[in-house]
């Protein structure tokens, strides 16, 4: 569920009531994005983050749980190459849960500054189905500014994506 709403969204690109089942989906994707970007996730309200942030001592301790299992079950295994790379997905696998956690734990709130770098980069994948803008007006191919990085960067907490 998004933190911002949708009649938020539909307002901001000015959009047409009809759109939206698609404009949900690419909202959730803008905030997605502004998440993987700050590693962290962006809450709606503080009862929600106090809820996220349980859910990730729940996902720390089920990962660790999954990776032992995955790791009995590797050691099962004859093939030293297939082995390795059950070792290897199972790592892999533990790395992914505990960076969900901490995205989780490290939650914060939606603030006016995260909402609109979420409707930026919204309106960008609403009016560009592409990375580049091509034709009149334009000397080839033009690569689109996301002025959403500038807004988010304060709020990061690692490299992210």
């Amino acid at each position: 569920m998004s933190a911002i709403s949708i009649e938020v969204a539909i307002e901001h690109l000015r959009a047409e009531d009809d759109d939206r089942v698609f404009i949900q989906g690419l909202l959730d994707a803008a905030e997605e994005a502004a998440c993987n970007f700050m590693a962290r996730r962006v809450y709606a309200d503080a009862p929600g983050m106090v809820a996220g942030r349980a859910a990730a001592i729940e996902l720390r301790a089920q990962a660790r749980i999954s990776y032992s299992a995955a790791m009995a079950a590797a050691g099962l295994i004859y093939d030293e190459d297939d082995r390795a790379s059950a070792v290897e997905v199972a790592g892999y696998d533990l790395k992914r849960a505990i960076a969900q956690s901490e995205a989780l734990s490290l939650g914060i709130e939606l603030t006016p500054t995260i909402q609109a770098a979420c409707l930026l980069i919204l309106g960008h994948l609403y009016t560009n189905r592409e990375d580049v803008v091509t034709g009149s007006g334009t000397d080839g191919a033009m690569e689109l500014p996301m002025g959403s990085k500038y807004l988010l960067a304060p709020y990061r907490v690692q490299m992210g994506v």
